[in-house]
């Protein structure tokens, strides 16, 4: 797929796909092709198709922006900022839900998506007037539908989610520009139109491994029965709308909705194409290995990044790295954080904790090159993108590096675990209480957090006591924190739940009574003590006391270190002002929950009266 990518976009340059008549466009040329030529030829509509695909890999998509920074700040993902920089007009500010209508970014993206839809419209529309669909290639032209219908859901999706009600076009431009200045149309109908289209898109596109669908690098049948599930339960769920008060409701009929979420997952389940990674790291080796999972096939859906080309997944996501002679080219760029707070929601036992979160920095000393310790409980970063990871072929690239450059790593839109945590969020709320498939679904995700010895407690036991809807749904809201850790799926599942504003508040009040060392988080220690392992690069993870009071005496062999309740004074007034500046937007205005950024500016401008915004931005 990344290399089908790369044959498209230079193919892309080289023709035009043309859907207006004008007498200047009568003249065509060797390089030059009309949309009646494109799709009568099923190559030239894969590369047309693949055109979609190519701009999930711009910075505004899926190689940093709405995969990084539009998915932030929840209770457990965090943009680092001060008071000097919180509402920065730049990513900062969005993350903090101080976005303005004169912010580029936002420009960018509501650009850039938009794009991505007129790509995909023109495919839409040229494959169902294709004389193709009628030949013995109409299977094959299906499918490439399929994917269109499906790409354009998943734009829109993204749109909804972070803009709210916004203009719904359905066909391609038209040369009088009459279907162009269009006002918004109800998040609710435009959800109900790609539900619809991805219903019909699952008819058209295989199961991975089948025909020329040889990997999850493009859309399959498993990942359209996922989003389908995803996009229903967001149309059943919470969000602000823009009426007066601007009031946080649900989408009608929610029950509608979570049968067919239900259902779209049961069906991906009993398949049985995609499975579970044995080995929850592994997930990530690979994904940082810039290798596909042939054998689980758990990311159902993986944007394609291309090697010094795309993708800041390492780069401004993941462990820290400084320049080093051992690493080389530093991620100085790191801009999505987590804090001890979603450190400690963690169990002490599951495996994904220390594999989700990293409490070390690397060092940039010459000789001395090794894990740090990060003392400052607001900044911690997401270990599952791993500079350590990666092959000898990135490696000779960073190390030649002198500034930033796509890691290439692929950006997994979905996961196996999250149609079993959907399956069994659904049950629940549509059975008033978990069933036995249910709770097993659960399970399967848990099995692979704890080691076999602590699989009867940590999870029959744990499961099986959850017996009423309230405890099972907290179960789930708790596991898909535990599970997605820097994913960009926090945040909005708190949306979806109406759960944000609560959720983040908790967050402060949580972390300032570790500061303040009271209850529930009276125990904690206010020194750790760590050392290293005996290559005096790797901290000795398991040796470090997180949860232990060993006094404030120096321990031989070990570090001492302040924390929490035992940080200065001045430090814990710091943290305090920071933790309070993060997400400090998000009830401001006037308005409660704003979580949607506004229109931009230069958009209200074109868009001749038919745009306004509204949240009081």
């Amino acid at each position: 797929m990344k290399q089908r990518i790369l044959i498209a976009i230079l193919a892309l340059t080289s023709f035009s796909i043309v859907s207006c008549n004008k007498d200047y466009l009568d003249t065509s040329s060797p390089s030059e092709f009309t949309s009646d030529l494109v799709f009568t030829s099923p190559t030239y509509t894969d590369y047309a198709v693949t055109g979609i695909y190519a701009l999930l890999t711009q910075d505004q998509m899926y190689s940093a922006r709405l995969s990084l920074n539009y998915a932030t700040n929840s209770d457990i993902e965090i943009v680092g900022a001060d008071a000097n920089s919180y509402k920065e007009n730049t990513n900062r500010g969005l993350s903090n839900y101080l976005g303005t209508p004169d912010n580029n970014s936002i420009s960018r993206e509501w650009t850039l998506i938009y794009k991505m839809i007129e790509r995909a419209n023109l495919c839409i529309d040229g494959i169902k007037k294709s004389p193709v669909m009628s030949t013995a290639d109409s299977t094959k032209m299906k499918a490439y539908l399929g994917e269109a219908l499906t790409l354009r859901a998943l734009a829109y999706f993204e749109l909804v989610k972070n803009w709210g009600d916004v203009p719904y076009k359905a066909e391609p431009t038209k040369f009088d520009l009459s279907n162009v200045y269009l006002p918004v149309t109800d998040r609710d109908t435009i959800y109900d139109n790609i539900i619809a289209d991805l219903l019909e898109a699952e008819k058209y596109v295989p199961w991975v491994k089948q025909g020329n669908y040889t990997s999850v690098e493009r859309v399959t049948k498993g990942f359209i029965k996922g989003l389908t599930a995803r996009i229903a339960l967001f149309r059943g769920g919470y969000s602000i709308r823009n009426k007066p008060g601007f009031p946080t409701e649900r989408g009608s009929d929610w029950r509608k909705y979570y049968q067919l979420a239900n259902q779209k997952c049961s069906e991906v389940m009993q398949q049985g194409v995609h499975q579970l990674n044995n080995n929850y790291i592994d997930v990530w080796k690979k994904l940082c290995r810039l290798e596909l999972d042939g054998t689980f096939n758990e990311n159902l859906f993986e944007v394609a990044h291309g090697l010094g080309r795309s993708g800041e997944m390492g780069y401004s996501i993941g462990i820290r790295f400084y320049t080093n002679a051992k690493y080389g080219f530093g991620n100085n760029a790191n801009v999505v954080n987590t804090t001890a707070y979603y450190f400690y929601m963690f169990d002490a036992k599951d495996i994904r904790r220390d594999n989700t979160i990293a409490y070390y920095t690397y060092s940039n000393s010459a000789g001395d090159v090794k894990e740090i310790f990060q003392t400052n409980p607001l900044s911690y970063n997401f270990a599952k993108w791993d500079q350590r990871f990666m092959g000898e072929k990135w490696s000779a690239l960073n190390k030649a590096a002198q500034g930033k450059f796509g890691y290439g790593i692929n950006w997994a839109v979905m996961r196996y675990s999250d149609i079993l945590l959907m399956f069994a969020e659904t049950e629940n709320a549509l059975n008033g209480a978990p069933t036995a498939a249910a709770k097993l679904a659960l399970k399967q995700v848990r099995r692979r957090a704890f080691i076999e010895a602590d699989r009867p407690a940590k999870v029959e036991a744990y499961v099986d006591a959850l017996n009423s809807e309230s405890a099972f749904f907290n179960a789930i809201v708790d596991e898909r924190a535990f599970e997605f850790g820097g994913e960009a799926i926090r945040k909005y599942d708190l949306i979806r739940w109406n759960l944000l504003t609560a959720k983040i508040q908790k967050q402060r009040d949580d972390f300032k009574k570790m500061l303040a060392g009271t209850a529930p988080y009276d125990a904690l220690p206010k020194f750790l003590f760590y050392k290293y392992e005996t290559n005096n690069e790797i901290l000795e993870k398991s040796t470090i006391n997180f949860y232990t009071d060993r006094g404030a005496v120096d321990i031989a062999g070990f570090t001492r270190i302040p924390w929490l309740s035992g940080s200065t004074a001045a430090n814990i007034t710091s943290y305090i002002e920071r933790i309070d500046l993060f997400s400090s937007g998000l009830n401001s205005a006037g308005v409660e929950n704003r979580h949607l950024y506004p229109i931009p500016n230069s958009v209200i401008s074109e868009s001749q009266g038919t745009l306004k915004n509204g949240y009081n931005f």
